[in-house]
């Protein structure tokens, strides 16, 4: 008699995993949970992790000048607490107090527990681990081995797995979260993806239905990323998409989609050019379609020490922040970078050769002067000046096929990360059970966040969630297919009809990537630093259209398009949350905050609004501000019953109340503090 899973693959054509705990996603928050998993006392061979492409995510990728890990300082006479550091955090705005709190209470354990792995953070003689000042922190907080922080993260997480036989899953992409409804609860039971390595060139339903398997479990775990595949212009790396639609259509709840983190990086090699790659006054210039060089900063500032500062504080202000626009500050130069490019459509470029007009070094700002000569890094040209301050800043860039001594890069601004995402509770668990979600694709951040909050948060993410499955979902009974048979087979049914409809079409129409440069232009236009509202009702109706007509306007001609068709229904779905959760913005009359400037064409006096006009050209991007502050509330999205329903919630003060000794250790003792 044939198993019930021969049967099911026999009936179907899809093979069945079954896990105890599945992680999409192999960057260092899913490979650290994975660890931790482990360490709590499930058995390995019983977790997996799925990965479109082991390596190929934003933490194997990405860096700075000096990439920064955020923790709670603990040197020398340097005072600090889980709560100082935890108000740093909160007092950025629309984050929740109880969360802060765990992030900061937990970055000591996160950081050695990578240190243990063999991660280098840098310690004196003493064993003091040394700390400096990041953005958005008054202390010093903030630790880094270099321009390569993340990625040598997920190599010692990566081998600290493989020593434990943790499986991984490569090429496999998820596209389907399985849930079970209960009466009025929902839980996630199972994935489905597609076998990468299976799919031929054929053109087949047959042939793509054998590439689809699914995996069944008690508990799943998002760590898919932030969602690059929107952005034409991005610090993620190319291979980096994003997964918010298996969130979004599985029906979780998001918060704070309007909160990103812009700023200004190369984009033939993409990187953030903060820290060293400003404090050492480089020039900036634009070439237009005629090739005339221009250097287009000197105009929107009325001296040349005004501007040395604003391009050296764009080494510590990286992130573009509409507070930094007004007296000739750091985020104008974004401003005028992003007028460059995206209103003349001229290249800007950033040249370490030269140094900029006017330039004179008893004519740069004191504090510039002041950290060049402490730094040893008095040079006649930018780039000596860098090779005095950080040599491994231009090593970084020969690494990858560019010549700092020889060329100037092109750079724009670009996203860089979603400080919004899916909603979770103090374990990272959504209001789906059993449905947990870490790393970026966790909406844990506000408006401001320090730099390097965003690794810490992933780090001790993966812990709790991984401390909740191990502690409160730990029985080791497996799913079983009997239990889920009906529920498969609805979800084969329709997936079976989704491409058999993609399929049938034989009139081509709209290729996956002309698609896709829509998606980023709408995104570049609505999206960015600027936020427009005339046009933005108009244009999210036509991606209410194309997700409803997406099978038939989609031209196919491979499987590997059928890859492309998924992604872009996640794009396209995860863009319509973004770009809703900002005309809601919009609506209730908020103001430039955080990475955007807001732009609406009238005032609302009652409001007290007001615009601000930045300098010559740029005053066209006029934008408001006003009395409203939406600091203390947290605004979520959720698709109901057809519809997208708004709730503004107040954010949870930061707990104060710790308990005694006894009263904790009793609750530890019989797992409540779990709970």
């Amino acid at each position: 008699m044939m198993n019930p899973f021969d049967v099911f693959k026999e009936q179907f054509g899809i093979e069945i995993s079954i896990y105890h705990t599945i992680i999409i996603g192999s960057g260092a928050a899913g490979l650290n949970c994975a660890l931790h998993l482990k360490e709590g006392g499930l058995d390995p061979n019983k977790v997996a992790i799925i990965t479109e492409q082991l390596g190929g995510g934003t933490s194997f990728n990405t860096g700075s000048d000096k990439q920064t890990y955020y923790k709670m300082s603990m040197i020398g006479e340097q005072k600090d607490s889980p709560v100082e550091m935890a108000k740093d955090m909160y007092n950025g705005g629309a984050m929740h107090g109880d969360i802060a709190l765990i992030e900061a209470t937990n970055s000591v354990r996160e950081f050695f527990h990578l240190i243990n792995l063999g991660v280098p953070f840098p310690h004196d003689k003493y064993g003091g681990y040394i700390g400096y000042k990041t953005d958005y922190d008054p202390r010093q907080r903030a630790t880094s081995i270099g321009p390569l922080t993340s990625q040598k993260m997920c190599k010692c997480l990566l081998n600290a797995v493989n020593q434990v036989n943790i499986k991984i899953w490569d090429k496999h992409f998820a596209f389907k979260v399985i849930i079970e409804k209960e009466h009025s609860h929902e839980r996630a039971i199972g994935l489905i993806t597609l076998d990468l390595n299976s799919l031929s060139d054929k053109k087949d339903l047959k042939d793509i239905i054998r590439c689809l398997r699914i995996f069944l479990a008690k508990n799943i775990i998002i760590a898919t990323g932030g969602p690059a595949a929107l952005y034409k212009h991005s610090v993620y790396p190319k291979s980096q998409w994003g997964g918010l639609g298996l969130a979004i259509n599985a029906g979780c709840k998001l918060q704070n989609l309007t909160e990103s983190q812009f700023g200004l990086a190369s984009t033939q090699f993409r990187w953030n050019l903060s820290g060293s790659y400003q404090q050492i006054i480089p020039r900036y210039f634009s070439v237009d379609n005629n090739d005339k060089e221009i250097e287009f900063l000197r105009k929107y500032f009325p001296s040349f020490k005004k501007l040395s500062k604003a391009i050296f504080l764009k080494g510590y202000q990286w992130p573009f922040n509409s507070e930094r626009i007004e007296n000739y500050n750091s985020s104008l130069i974004d401003l005028a970078v992003h007028y460059e490019t995206e209103i003349l459509g001229n290249k800007v470029f950033l040249d370490f050769r030269n140094n900029p007009k006017d330039y004179n070094h008893q004519e740069l700002d004191e504090v510039v002067i002041k950290y060049l000569e402490n730094a040893d890094a008095i040079a006649e040209h930018p780039i000596e000046r860098l090779q005095r301050l950080n040599p491994d800043a231009i090593d970084l860039y020969l690494k990858n096929g560019i010549n700092l001594w020889e060329e100037p890069i092109e750079i724009a601004v670009c996203n860089q990360h979603l400080n919004g995402g899916i909603q979770g509770d103090i374990w990272w668990e959504t209001n789906i059970k059993n449905l947990f979600v870490i790393g970026e694709a966790n909406g844990s951040h506000g408006v401001h966040r320090p730099g390097g909050a965003a690794l810490n948060s992933g780090q001790v993410g993966g812990l709790r969630a991984a401390q909740r499955i191990t502690h409160g979902y730990k029985s080791n009974s497996l799913p079983t297919l009997v239990e889920y048979e009906k529920i498969l087979e609805n979800y084969v049914f329709s997936i079976r009809k989704e491409l058999e409809l993609i399929l049938s079409y034989k009139e081509y129409r709209k290729h996956p990537d002309q698609i896709l440069k829509e998606i980023r232009n709408r995104m570049a236009k609505y999206g960015s630093i600027l936020r427009p509202l005339n046009g933005l009702s108009k244009e999210l109706k036509m991606i209410e259209t194309e997700i409803s007509n997406l099978p038939s306007i989609i031209g196919i001609e491979s499987h590997q398009d059928i890859i492309l068709y998924f992604r872009i229904k996640d794009a396209l779905k995860t863009q319509e949350f973004i770009l809703k959760a900002i005309l809601n913005y919009h609506k209730l009359n908020g103001k430039s905050r955080g990475s955007y400037l807001i732009i609406r064409d009238e005032l609302n006096p009652s409001m007290n609004e007001q615009y601000i006009y930045p300098p010559k050209e740029l005053k066209q991007f006029k934008f408001i501000k006003s009395d409203i502050d939406f600091k203390n509330k947290i605004q979520t999205i959720k698709a109901s019953n057809g519809a997208i329903e708004f709730k503004w919630e107040e954010i949870r003060s930061i707990p104060k109340a710790i308990g005694s000794f006894e009263t904790i250790w009793k609750r530890f003792k019989n797992n409540k503090v779990f709970k």
